[in-house]
């Protein structure tokens, strides 16, 4: 009975340890000076960052899965908007906070992608705002659309994520001799 009360707040406190080992940087930043791998570099966790180009093909593949009309064009544009500020804003603080990351020491670390993460909720707030507007001028068959493809969205990405964790836990393991 305790280790089911035990469980979920292990879980929680996990949570910053696991996402911060999900998303690894690129195989070049975990590299020293003396271009020997370094084993922490991964610890130093940052957002994957999109290309603009990326946004934008995103934008106008939801537009297209979503069925927007001519009448929904007018609720579509701000929320097409929010996601290229916000990709530009999430960009920004990345460049910023890889930039700082080699002279920060662990708490100032912890800090930096303290605040990302801030920023990001801030950005999604913004996002949701913009899209609850053009949700609600859905027909229902673009409602039931919508529900199905952002839950099937959930999943890929929860999916793609532990396939990272996954591999990042092969590439860290050692071979028993």
């Amino acid at each position: 009975m305790m280790f089911r009360r035990f469980l979920p707040a292990a879980a929680l406190l996990m949570l910053p340890a696991m996402a911060m080992a999900a998303d690894q940087q690129p195989a070049a930043a975990a590299q020293t000076e003396a271009g020997k791998p370094n084993p922490t570099a991964p610890l130093a966790h940052t957002p994957r960052d999109p290309e603009p180009e990326q946004v934008e093909a995103h934008i106008k593949a939801l537009h297209d899965e979503l069925g927007i009309t001519k009448k929904q064009e007018a609720l579509w544009a701000p929320f097409a908007q929010d996601m290229r500020d916000n990709g530009q804003r999430l960009h920004d603080a990345i460049e910023d906070r890889r930039g700082k990351l080699p002279t920060l020491n662990a708490v100032e670390n912890m800090q930096s992608y303290a605040e990302l993460v801030v920023e990001r909720a801030h950005d999604m707030q913004t996002l949701n705002t913009a899209f609850a507007s053009l949700y609600d001028s859905f027909s229902k068959k673009q409602r039931k659309h919508a529900d199905t493809l952002f839950r099937e969205g959930d999943s890929e990405h929860t999916a793609a994520q532990q396939a990272k964790a996954a591999e990042a836990q092969g590439s860290t393991a050692t071979p028993a001799q």
